[in-house]
Order: C-alpha cells, then structure tokens, then sequence
C-alpha cells in the first residue's frame, strides 16, 4: 500500500481504530499524541490492532515489536507504520 502523505496516513490510521475500539465517537476527543489507552484498549483489542495494521499497511509486526507502546498513540502508530514501510 502507498501512503502519499502524512494526513492520508493519520486517516487511515483514525479508520482503524474507529472499526476496532469499543466507543469510536471517544476518538474525536484524542490528540495524535494523547495516550489511546483512555479508550479501553485491552490484549484483545491489541491483537486486532496489530492485525488489522498488518492487512491495511502490509507491515509485518516483529515479535520484539509487539509492545503495547507502540500502540501508545496514533502518532507512535503512524511513526511505527512508516518506520516498517521503509524498510
């Protein structure tokens, strides 16, 4: 998948989370750099996360990755997503 720029990105990214978190209306409320953990995001919701990033954004997850804190904020997301793109 090619991501042309960095507010496309961030898009994708909020779509993600909006079909995987319990409450997507709590997401009009989060900052790129505030803490998703405020929207109930347990193991289960992690997991889906990683998968669905995984299909939308073609990177592959190493185990050593596989840290909540990755997943801290949309902005550590984006920066993960472009970071495994490049390579």
């Amino acid at each position: 998948m090619v991501i042309h720029t960095e507010e496309e990105l961030r898009e994708k990214v909020i779509n993600l989370l909006r079909d995987n978190v319990d409450d997507p209306s709590a997401l009009d409320q989060i900052g790129p750099d505030d803490e998703l953990s405020s929207l109930g995001i347990n193991s289960l919701t992690f997991i889906k996360l990683v998968i669905a990033t995984e299909m939308e954004f073609g990177v592959a997850w190493k185990d050593e990755d596989l840290d909540f804190r990755n997943f801290s904020s949309i902005n550590a997301i984006m920066q993960y997503i472009a970071t495994s793109s490049e390579e």
